[in-house]
């Protein structure tokens, strides 16, 4: 079955706000710092540790637990690994958003997990969680402190970040590999080495609504990147990303580009607003994705580099290198209704999109011909960026003669360097738009229908409203 956009987010909106069906009823566990791993864990006698209460979940049967955490700091005596847990869980503070303090989570196939007000601030990655279904973290604080990744989620389905604050990251503050159904709603990404955030190796079914991205080093939000092809999950193993839509977001303050495609099929960029971006590179990017099967002969798990192969993934054996990986092309990238505004004095380092251009011949199972630009659109922007000398950044092999995103089109579709539109960021940091951009997408024709197939990821949106 092919789903209109529309009619998609509909179900998601009529499913969240369905009634909770009929469950058994939940035991609570009350866990203060002035209580003992001895009582019973009721809210007269509360449990001290995480770790006690967490051994009182049972392995591997259903439930649904509370553990109400009192003020105070729960990094003594936490598991080590938060492990094999299904159910309903949830695990809250209950005095105020950051009152409970909680060291790094690693987790490892839990389903039904739901983190709400806490704050984590400690540990490798800050929240680590792999083969994980049901996850949502909602109003959480995350500090990474120089952590390699704040958030990174592995070969896991239906992950939820809402209205939570992510932050510190070395490199990414959210990271997914092969995670199906991602949603980023309203969240803060920032001061990250790399990226503020993206979704790889094969994710799928992510929607990326009213977050705000800032001050991260690479860029915003990217849709694909690259992959060791063993970390990927069956059958999602052609492109990095697919059916992608990042709606309504704020960026500013990033080094790189505001958002990027690296990959990626079915990808909707529409209604954002970035200013102070690409101070070092661009303000938009839609490249190749890297394929490579990564650690050296006879580590455990290379084998399935191979197993995905046979199976019609796109990739190698062989590590990469530096240049023999596999480049994963982009299909049906749109972008459409965005208004990003640098500063006069402000501009991007080189020029305002990227834009790969052909790679010679294919290998990897990649279809011959495939490129970064098919499919690709650009319609209805409103971009200021230098001005009329700075570079369009198109052309020059890097859009196919005659295509939707030669110079030519781009320039007439957009409304590029004449006119500035004004950014104004508010009070709580995210960023409107004043003045005659503010209406731009009422005079914007609808975006196209995505023809064919992708396979095998879904198409989940034939046409996008």
């Amino acid at each position: 079955m092919r789903w209109q956009l529309g009619t998609l987010l509909a179900v998601i909106v009529g499913l969240l706000m369905a009634p909770a069906a009929a469950s058994a009823a939940t035991r609570e566990l009350t866990i203060a710092p002035s209580g003992s791993d001895a009582a019973s864990g009721s809210r007269s006698a509360p449990l001290r540790t995480l770790g006690a209460a967490w051994r009182k979940i049972p392995i591997g049967k259903s439930g649904a637990w509370l553990l109400r955490l009192k003020a105070g700091s729960y990094r003594a005596g936490a598991p080590v690994y938060w492990e094999k847990r299904s159910g309903t869980i949830t695990i809250e503070s209950v005095d105020g958003r950051d009152a409970a303090r909680l060291a790094g989570m690693n987790v490892y196939r839990v389903n039904g997990l739901t983190l709400r007000g806490v704050r984590l601030d400690d540990g490798g990655d800050v929240f680590h969680c792999e083969r994980c279904k049901r996850v949502r973290l909602d109003h959480v604080t995350l500090r990474g402190d120089g952590a390699h990744e704040t958030i990174k989620i592995n070969q896991s389905s239906d992950v939820t970040v809402a209205d939570s604050d992510v932050s510190g990251a070395g490199d990414n503050n959210f990271d997914a590999v092969a995670v199906r159904r991602i949603k980023l709603l309203r969240n803060h990404f920032h001061d990250a080495g790399d990226w503020c955030a993206y979704a790889k190796g094969g994710s799928t079914e992510v929607i990326v609504r009213g977050n705000l991205f800032s001050e991260c080093g690479t860029g915003g939000f990217t849709a694909g990147q690259g992959t060791g092809m063993q970390f990927m999950a069956s059958p999602f193993t052609h492109y990095e990303a697919s059916s992608v839509l990042i709606e309504g977001n704020s960026v500013r303050d990033t080094e790189g580009a505001a958002f990027g495609v690296n990959g990626a099929a079915n990808v909707l960029i529409r209604d954002n607003i970035a200013t102070r971006v690409g101070s070092r590179s661009h303000l938009l990017e839609v490249g190749y994705g890297g394929r490579s099967c990564d650690g050296r002969r006879g580590d455990a798990g290379r084998g399935r580099c191979a197993s995905y192969i046979r199976a019609g993934g796109w990739g190698t054996t062989v590590v990469d290198d530096g240049d023999n990986f596999i480049r994963i092309p982009n299909r049906n990238v749109l972008i459409y209704d965005n208004v990003i505004s640098n500063p006069e004095d402000g501009a991007s380092q080189w020029q305002v999109f990227s834009v790969a251009g052909a790679r010679p011949g294919a290998r990897g199972g990649v279809p011959r011909g495939a490129r970064a630009d098919d499919g690709l659109k650009i319609v209805g922007n409103a971009i200021y960026d230098g001005g009329a000398s700075h570079s369009l950044g198109l052309g020059d092999g890097d859009c196919r003669v005659g295509s939707s995103c030669s110079p030519a089109r781009v320039t007439a579709a957009n409304e590029i360097n004449g006119r500035r539109p004004i950014i104004t960021q508010r009070s709580d940091g995210w960023l409107q738009v004043t003045g005659w951009a503010a209406s731009l997408r009422a005079h914007t024709p609808p975006p196209p229908s995505l023809s064919g197939r992708v396979r095998p990821e879904p198409q989940l949106w034939r046409r996008w409203p």
